[in-house]
Formats: structure tokens, C-alpha cells, sequence
């Protein structure tokens, strides 16, 4: 979901609080610089929010208590992955992916390496040639999130108007969020969802898993809204079990 810019950062703010990511500091600077009822943000919003960003130079934002990729030799949380990316353009082939350090380290059931991996991969000459990728022969790296495009004009500011006309319509939408996801915060969610105004149906309950709590969900007039406990933006990496509950 695309949220309101207000409601998105202020969820930031409230959600890194309550998980002990961020200083008191830093949060209530936020508060204070950061009006949620205006747009566009100010400079003074966006000082205090690059401040609450700097966090995630060591934790993994999209999974905040999710193990990230290191490196063994040089003790680092940028990826040795990542740090290849700039040969792969040139006459350097990518090592296999068995002989990266953390291939071997990988936790049960979740590799905090795996984007790395599937970013040189996408990278290798052969692959973009057989998915007819590239054509033009961009002079930079293929990533999952491109930094070279930071703004673009085809994409509404909200996607609220558009949920609003599908439920008006009767068509039934189901939003969920991670609880542990700090790029789209479930506290932003459940803000941007109350702007909606729509009639509650049944309350706040929780929702079970192999007889364990696998999160929470809230059931609105043509909207029903679930969460995944212990789990990011990728829960199906880290949860698979839950995803077909």
C-alpha cells in the first residue's frame, strides 16, 4: 500500500519508538519537526528524519529483528554481494554463489542474502539476455530498488481514493502488514486505513497458526485487515507456514 506521506511518517516515528530502534531524541525531534497534518514535508522534517534513517545502516529495515547480510572478512553489514556489483559490468564474472562467506551461515529457513544473490544473478549477461532484459544497455547495475530514479510523475500520492471506489463497488480488499516491517510500518497501515472512516464488523482478534497466535486482524465493511506477528515485509521468507493461513 502507498500511504498518505503524514500518516507514513508519523508511523515511522511510533513504530521505531515502541521497538526500541530509535533514542527518545530522535523521536521526539521527529514530533517536533514533522507536522502530520501538512504536505510537503520541510527541511526540519527531513533533518530529523535522516537522523531516524542512520539506524538502518546496521538493522535490516524491511525486518528489524531479521539477522542481516555480513561479510566474515571485513565484519561489515554491507553484503560482500553488494559490494561486487561494480564488476559485473566489466570482465569480472560473479563468483558462484557457494563461495560466498554467508551462503554458508544462512539461519534455518531464511537467508538474509538472498536479495544479493538474486541481484548479481540478474546481473550476469546470459540471464538478462534470456529474460530479452536490458536491451538498451543501461550503464549501471540492476538492483531491486533503483536509487537512479528518485521521483517519478504516474503514481497517485495515495492509493486511499482508489481502495475507497473498490469497496464502494463491493469488491472485498484484504490489506496485511509485518509487525516487525520498518519500511511499511503496520502502525502507518492502521493510521492510513482509519482515514477511510469505514464501519467496523468485528473487532481486534487474534488469528492462529499450528495452534500459536499468527497475528491480529480487524474485519471493516468491505476491508478486512491482518497482521503477521514476528514478521517484515517478507514474511513468506520468514514465515512461509503463515502465508497460507
Amino acid at each position: 500500500m502507498r500511504y498518505w506521506t503524514t500518516t507514513r511518517i508519523r508511523g515511522y516515528g511510533e513504530l521505531r519508538m515502541d521497538h526500541a530502534v530509535i533514542s527518545d531524541r530522535v523521536f521526539f525531534d521527529i514530533k517536533k519537526a514533522c507536522n502530520f497534518s501538512a504536505e510537503p514535508v520541510t527541511e526540519e522534517c527531513n533533518i530529523a528524519l535522516g537522523k531516524y534513517f542512520e539506524v538502518y545502516e546496521i538493522i535490516d529495515m524491511y525486518s528489524l529483528y531479521a539477522p542481516t547480510c555480513e561479510d566474515d572478512a571485513t565484519s561489515s553489514t554491507t553484503s560482500f554481494v553488494a559490494r561486487q556489483l561494480p564488476l559485473i559490468r566489466g570482465n569480472v564474472a560473479p563468483k558462484t554463489f557457494s563461495k560466498f562467506p554467508a551462503w554458508h551461515k544462512r539461519p534455518t529457513g531464511y537467508d538474509p542474502c538472498a536479495s544479493d544473490y538474486t541481484t548479481v544473478y540478474l546481473n550476469r549477461p546470459e540471464v538478462q539476455a534470456a529474460l530479452h532484459a536490458n536491451v538498451t544497455n543501461i550503464p549501471y547495475p540492476w538492483t531491486h530498488c533503483s536509487n537512479n530514479i528518485s521521483f517519478w510523475n504516474d503514481a497517485p500520492a495515495s492509493i486511499l481514493p482508489i481502495i475507497k471506489k473498490l469497496v464502494d463497488g463491493g469488491l472485498r480488499i484484504w490489506v496485511f502488514s509485518g509487525d516487525t516491517d520498518g519500511r511499511i510500518p503496520v502502525s502507518s497501515t492502521r493510521l492510513t486505513l482509519r482515514k477511510l472512516g469505514l464501519k467496523t464488523i468485528q473487532e481486534w482478534t487474534p488469528w492462529y497458526t499450528s495452534h500459536e497466535v499468527g497475528g491480529w486482524t480487524i474485519e471493516y465493511d468491505g476491508l478486512t485487515f491482518v497482521t503477521v506477528r514476528g514478521a517484515g515485509m517478507k514474511f513468506q521468507l520468514l514465515h512461509p507456514s503463515k502465508l497460507f493461513n
